[in-house]
């Protein structure tokens, strides 16, 4: 935005050009991650399909990924209308090449075609995300692609085939939706932007502007994350549902494989959820003594496997030293460290340790990576920085770790502190008080029960998303439960004053469009004459929101929730069902 306050352009020349700015550097990671689903699709269909069908389509998917990879130089010097015009016409055809895939598959191969779907679906889902920028590209990339596959399907015939026409018009309607929702939530950012050039040339204070442009932010990428975590959860419980439906069929793997993929981009909104709860002021530090030596070995067991894959050392000095933090908020502060350390090291090693500092104790995670320039100590704790990831490349996260853990250490009063040498590496140093050791040891955590344990359990769902309800009472009713379906809390009502049996838990949305999911749970409770263990599962990460479900006292997830999650939820009410 820096051009704008400089040399001030109109508002639409402005729009075009930061859609141009998006689409030229998401270009190489979208087209990277479109190669990775051609050689999935590639690999598996290999032992399914015609070679010479599949050789074909996938020579064609790289002739398009190619032309997608060189188009930003190709047409550099084209006008920005003309790059963007370009660009929708490129979503057509990538939206036709994906949906060929469907020539590949057989009418007698369940197992095969039911992977193809899926993977379709996590691709038009993925690509909406890249595309939502224009609207003309995701508008010709959804309908050419699914419009196309649901034609495909419902000329077909059979109630299976138009079934699966059905459910790819839907999704394709849903993700246009969502993608819609996002685009007016980039210009409202950019107009906003806008709005602080013009606030830093009259007030000549550029702190007020730049928090005008930060509080802009937070607010796009609130709404952003809700609209986007909806069909993500939905994924995120079909592939459970799909997972217990396709057992003893050959596809576990490709099931597991597949939900990878989600889990990586959930991990992509989860750094955006733990910004925002720090923002709103809802987390709750719950000081404890704490082992060193307990913390120490849990950073070993996680991150010694994703060391040895790296082809690095990981190594920790045990101390016998006890700390008094929160031990969820230290423990996700030295989780990212260590990750931070680990992804930009490419020889030698980590090194964690503790030692005495002051008055406290210092955790300190050194490593041999490429080390931080002097300068820029402060500008790494802040948001979205990544000195030496130019290229937004995703495997090197979002750059939110650090920022979490200044904001937290903050919250809990204890202080990081940062030494390195470019080249040679890097130390991370969190001072935290000491303490005594703890009279009782902390019982160590409860085990995930089995799906039998909570057979029978009667469970009220609401929640206006129907694709979202489709898949809880699947999940549900594979488990051995009893969902009972509703689309918002005044339906849940009726169908409970009708007759319907009282639930045993409840699982509810947070936003409706009379009412919140706190509120609901209330009336529902008050209803039923007892406080009913509920659970809020909610994709809203905006600060009023986050404050109203933890004034509550109400557990939450927050979208997407996984179905092992879930379980161990239920797990939970039926121990303590059972107990009572």
């Amino acid at each position: 935005m820096n051009d704008m306050s400089a040399r001030p352009i109109p508002l639409s020349d402005a729009i075009a050009r930061e859609k141009r700015r998006a689409l030229t550097e998401g270009t190489v990671a979208d087209a990277l991650g479109s190669v990775g689903g051609v050689v999935v699709v590639v690999c598996v269909a290999y032992a399914h399909s015609q070679h010479l069908a599949l050789l074909a389509w996938a020579c064609g998917m790289l002739l398009v990924l190619a032309g997608q990879f060189a188009f930003p130089r190709l047409v550099a010097r084209a006008s920005d209308a003309g790059f963007l015009s370009g660009y929708a016409a490129l979503g057509v055809v990538l939206g036709l090449a994906w949906a060929f895939c469907a020539v590949l598959v057989r009418p007698d191969n369940f197992g095969f075609e039911a992977f193809v779907v899926l993977a379709l679906c996590v691709v038009f889902t993925a690509g909406s995300v890249f595309n939502a920028h224009h609207p003309p590209m995701l508008y010709g990339f959804q309908i050419a692609g699914q419009g196309s596959l649901a034609l495909v399907y419902a000329l077909r015939g059979g109630t299976l085939n138009w079934g699966i026409a059905a459910g790819f018009a839907i999704l394709m309607w849903t993700l246009i939706g969502y993608g819609r929702a996002f685009h007016r939530g980039f210009v409202r950012a950019i107009e906003l932007g806008f709005e602080n050039a013009r606030l830093v040339g009259e007030l000549t204070a550029k702190t007020q502007a730049l928090e005008q442009a930060n509080m802009a932010k937070t607010r796009f990428l609130a709404s952003a994350s809700h609209d986007l975590r909806q069909p993500l959860h939905a994924i995120s419980l079909l592939i459970g549902l799909l997972g217990e439906r396709a057992r003893g069929l050959g596809v576990e793997d490709l099931v597991q494989r597949i939900g990878q993929s989600t889990e990586a981009m959930e991990s992509l909104l989860s750094g955006i959820l733990d910004i925002s709860r720090l923002d709103a002021g809802v987390e709750r530090p719950e000081p404890a003594a704490l082992p060193v030596r307990e913390l120490l070995a849990r950073l070993e067991r996680q991150f010694a496997p994703l060391a040895a894959a790296r082809g690095l050392s990981l190594r920790t000095h045990a101390s016998a030293h006890w700390v008094r933090s929160d031990r969820v908020l230290l423990t996700r502060m030295l989780d990212n460290l260590v990750a931070n350390a680990l992804r930009y090291t490419e020889r030698g090693g980590v090194l964690i340790g503790v030692r005495p500092h002051g008055e406290g104790l210092a955790f300190e995670v050194w490593d041999s990576g490429i080390g931080i320039p002097a300068e820029q100590f402060d500008a790494v704790f802040q948001e979205f920085v990544q000195l030496h990831n130019p290229q937004r490349d995703r495997s090197l996260g979002l750059g939110l770790g650090l920022s979490i853990v200044r904001r937290t250490a903050e919250l809990l009063g204890h202080r990081v502190e940062l030494r390195s040498r470019p080249g040679r590496g890097s130390m991370f140093r969190i001072v935290v008080p000491r303490s005594a050791p703890a009279a009782v040891a902390e019982p160590p955590p409860m085990a995930p029960l089995a799906a039998e344990a909570f057979a029978g359990l009667r469970v009220l769902v609401v929640d206006d998303e129907a694709p979202i309800r489709f898949a809880l009472q699947g999940l549900l009713q594979a488990w051995g439960c009893e969902a009972i379906v509703a689309g918002d809390g005044a339906d849940a009502l009726a169908r409970l004053a009708g007759g319907v049996p009282a639930p045993d838990a409840i699982l509810c949305d947070y936003r409706f469009e009379r009412g919140t999911g706190v509120e609901w749970v209330g009336r529902l409770r008050e209803h039923l004459g007892e406080d009913v263990p509920a659970l809020i599962v909610t994709g809203d990460v905006t600060a009023s929101q986050l404050i109203d479900i933890a004034a509550s006292d109400l557990p939450v997830m927050h979208k997407p929730v996984s179905p092992a999650a879930l379980r161990a939820w239920l797990g939970r009410v039926a121990l303590l069902s059972s107990a009572g």
